[in-house]
């Protein structure tokens, strides 16, 4: 006779046969298959067992071999075809699960690509990351209970192939192996995204593939094996150095230092939709527009360029008292800055950070011009 302790053998009646991929649990047993998603529960609410399964279709979209993540309350899988990411989720108002395509808002990074491996970081940022099957890394700034789901696009000088969340002390920490050609070869490196938190502008931690001295000022800086032939920035003290080429591991600086960050830059850009105009027919769409001045509240931020395109920045101006030979300090507030006329229809301000430095833009305000 059959008992509740025996192994469970079910086959699930669906419209076609689907191999299963992942078994998840979110509360429930969720299953997802190649073609479509289930709920595995009992049919008296009970324990699960051989005689009291049940199972039923939550959706016939299907997941693809990339192992799914487990957010607070969700499950964020990618899609067996097409290469989206979509959330799985319970709805008390269909008293079930609910499958949406949360990059539906930004088809450009998932169109004619298919992600290869996921993760997800709770602290200190709620985020997914995925790797595209082109190597390159998008993450996405995911707090479903503020309906703040924002896609971002991370490049560097090779290819990402994967990453894996780590808790490590107070936060998840982001790994990655990324793929590089260094000195003439190809070689692969374990590497960490590195926490945001710095006391001092000389902390700063921005860079790809980077390494840290810290010790007695000096000139040299080796160890940097790894960067072997490339041309790298450093933040020498908080001061920006560029074009220092690295040779038999290492670099020499004009001025000594004491706490030097050393290895690939990457530029960190922002561009904002075209201009929405309430006020205006049609919302302003088709009306050519100006932006005379911007408004940046930023947070602990410095080196930043704005203007209508990437073609026509302008730097803010934050040095106040520094004293002469020291990097200016990271400025926090409203900073104007005037940029370059451009009449066009969009009306779209562009922010551009490529120094080893942070910005956190926290909020834009625009003096607009619109014509005829």
């Amino acid at each position: 006779p059959v008992t509740d302790d025996n192994r469970i053998a079910v086959r699930l009646t669906a419209r076609q046969a689907n191999s299963i991929r992942h078994i998840v649990p979110l509360g429930d047993m969720l299953l997802f298959t190649s073609g479509a998603e289930w709920l595995i529960t009992s049919q008296n609410s009970d324990a699960i067992t051989p005689t009291s399964i049940d199972y039923k279709t939550q959706g016939y979209i299907g997941a693809s071999d990339v192992q799914p993540v487990v957010t607070n309350r969700s499950v964020l899988y990618a899609q067996d075809r097409g290469g989206r990411v979509r959330e799985m989720l319970y709805k008390w108002e269909s008293q079930g699960y609910d499958t949406n395509d949360i990059s539906i808002m930004a088809p450009h990074l998932f169109d004619e690509y298919s992600i290869v491996s996921m993760a997800y970081t709770r602290a200190p940022y709620s985020a997914a990351w995925c790797v595209r099957s082109d190597g390159v890394l998008l993450g996405c700034t995911y707090v479903p209970e503020h309906q703040v789901i924002g896609w971002h696009r991370h490049d560097t000088a090779g290819t990402f192939e994967s990453v894996s969340a780590i808790p490590e002390g107070s936060e998840d920490a982001l790994y990655a192996i990324v793929k590089r050609s260094v000195d003439g070869r190809d070689v692969r490196y374990v590497e960490v995204l590195h926490p945001r938190v710095f006391a001092t502008i000389a902390d700063c931690f921005f860079l790809d593939s980077g390494a840290t001295y810290d010790g007695a000022a000096t000139t040299t800086i080796k160890g940097l094996w790894h960067l072997e032939g490339e041309n790298v920035v450093v933040l020498a003290d908080g001061a920006v150095v560029k074009d220092k080429t690295v040779s038999n591991g290492q670099i020499t600086l004009d001025q000594a230092a004491s706490k030097v960050h050393v290895g690939l830059s990457y530029t960190a850009d922002l561009k904002t939709l075209p201009l929405r105009a309430d006020a205006l027919q049609a919302a302003g769409q088709g009306t050519v527009k100006n932006v005379n001045q911007v408004r940046l509240r930023v947070k602990d931020a410095s080196s930043i360029f704005v203007g209508p395109s990437f073609d026509a920045l302008r730097q803010v101006k934050q040095r106040t008292t520094e004293p002469y030979g020291s990097p200016p300090n990271l400025v926090t507030g409203v900073q104007t800055i005037a940029i370059d006329p451009l009449w066009d229809e969009d009306g779209a301000v562009c922010v551009r950070q490529s120094d080893p430095l942070p910005i956190s833009v926290l909020s834009m305000t625009m003096e607009v011009e619109f014509g005829g």
